[in-house]
C-alpha cells in the first residue's frame, strides 16, 4: 500500500511539474512558438507618414526679416549718408488717405520747458520736429539725445539765431548751421539734414549756395508774441491772420515758452480728435513729393490731398503761396 502512494506521488509530481513548464512554453507548438517571437515592422512607411515625420524633427526656420522702408523723396539732401540722420520712413502712412500735420518747434532745446514737451509728445504717441539752437544744443546735450531717440526728427536753426540773410556764406556754413550740426553731432552721433533759418529769412540765391531746401511753415500762432496757452490753442486750432491747420500743414512753435507747452496737450487731443496723424518734416516732404508737389528751396506745406489730386493731373504744376506768405516779422521778435 505504502508502495502505491509512492508511485500515485511520483505520477503527480510529475504530472505537476509538466504542466509548469508547458505553462512557460518550454513545449509549445513550432506555431505557438513563432507567434511567441517578438514583432518585427518590416513595411515600408507611406510618403505622408515621411513626410510627417521629416516635418516634425525638421529645424525651426529663421525668421523673415521685415524689409526695410523704402525711402520716396527725390531730394538730393535727404538721400541716405554716413553720418546723417535718416529720413523717417512713411511705414504706417497713406499718403492720399490720411489726414496729416507736422508740429515743429524752434529755439530749444530748454532745460526746463523742453523735457515738458517730449513729456507730452510721449505721452499723446505722437512725435515732432525740433530745430535747435547750437549754443543750447551744446549746453544740453542730454535732453537733443532723448529727443531724438524718441523718434523725433533734429533740425539745425543757426548758432544764435542770427539773420542768415546779412552772412556771408563761409559764416552761415561754418559758424551757423555747421557749428550747431557738430553739437547735434557731439549729443546724437549724427548730423542732421535739415534747417530752419531764423525769422524764415532766406532768398533762393542763398538757399541755393547752402544747398539744401530751407524749412519753414503755413500756420504760425506767434506763440513768442502772446505767451498764454489760451491764445495759442486757439490760433492752431481755429486759424487766425498767419494761417490755419490744414491737410499737409507745418505748425511752427516755440519750446523755450511755458505758455507754449502748456498750451501742447489740448492742441495735439483736439488734432487727433480732428483725425489727423503726426508726421516729422521729412515725413511732410515725401508726402508732399507724392501730392505731386516740386519741392522749391523753401519748404512750407504739402498739399492737401485734393489739391494733390489736381496736382498729379495738371502732371506736376506746384502752388508756392503758402510758402511765400511765410515769414517772421523780426523786429517784433526781438522785441519779444
Amino acid at each position: 500500500m505504502k508502495n502505491i502512494k509512492k508511485v500515485l506521488g511520483t505520477m503527480l509530481a510529475v504530472a505537476f511539474l509538466a504542466a509548469c513548464l508547458a505553462g512557460c512554453g518550454l513545449f509549445s507548438s513550432g506555431a505557438d512558438a513563432a507567434s511567441a517571437q517578438p514583432t518585427t515592422i518590416t513595411s515600408v512607411p507611406t510618403e505622408e507618414a515621411q513626410q510627417t515625420a521629416e516635418a516634425t524633427i525638421a529645424p525651426t526656420p529663421e525668421p523673415t526679416p521685415e524689409p526695410t522702408p523704402e525711402i520716396t523723396t527725390k531730394l538730393a539732401q535727404l538721400q541716405p549718408k554716413d553720418g546723417y540722420m535718416q529720413v523717417k520712413s512713411l511705414a504706417g502712412i497713406d499718403p492720399w488717405n490720411d489726414k496729416v500735420v507736422a508740429l515743429t518747434f524752434d529755439d530749444g532745446p530748454s532745460p526746463v520747458t523742453t523735457p515738458q514737451l517730449l513729456d507730452i509728445l510721449e505721452k499723446n504717441g505722437v512725435v515732432a520736429t525740433f530745430f535747435m539752437l547750437g549754443e543750447l544744443v551744446s549746453e544740453n546735450p542730454e535732453i537733443v539725445k532723448r529727443a531724438y531717440d524718441a523718434g523725433n526728427e533734429i533740425g539745425t536753426h543757426s548758432w544764435d539765431h542770427s539773420n542768415l540773410s546779412k552772412l556771408d556764406l563761409n559764416t552761415i556754413m561754418v559758424d551757423q548751421y555747421g557749428r550747431t550740426n557738430d553739437a547735434i553731432e557731439a549729443a546724437t552721433g549724427l548730423r542732421a539734414l535739415i534747417d530752419r533759418p531764423p525769422y524764415g529769412a532766406m532768398n533762393e540765391e542763398l538757399a541755393g549756395q547752402i544747398g539744401r531746401e530751407q524749412i519753414l511753415w503755413s500756420v504760425d500762432p506767434e506763440d513768442w508774441k502772446y505767451k498764454d496757452a489760451d491764445t495759442v490753442y486757439d490760433h492752431v486750432i481755429n486759424g487766425w491772420d498767419s494761417g490755419y491747420v490744414a491737410d499737409g500743414a507745418i505748425i511752427l512753435s516755440h519750446d523755450i515758452h511755458q505758455s507754449t507747452v502748456d498750451a501742447y496737450d489740448r492742441i495735439i487731443k483736439e488734432l487727433k480728435n480732428e483725425g489727423y496723424k503726426f508726421v516729422t518734416v521729412t515725413q511732410m516732404i515725401q508726402i508732399a513729393e507724392i501730392r505731386g508737389k516740386e519741392i522749391g528751396y523753401r519748404f512750407s506745406n504739402a498739399p492737401t490731398t485734393e489739391e494733390g489730386k489736381k496736382l498729379v493731373a495738371e502732371a506736376g504744376t506746384s502752388t508756392t503761396a503758402a510758402e511765400e506768405a511765410a515769414t517772421y516779422d523780426q523786429a517784433a521778435y526781438d522785441a519779444a
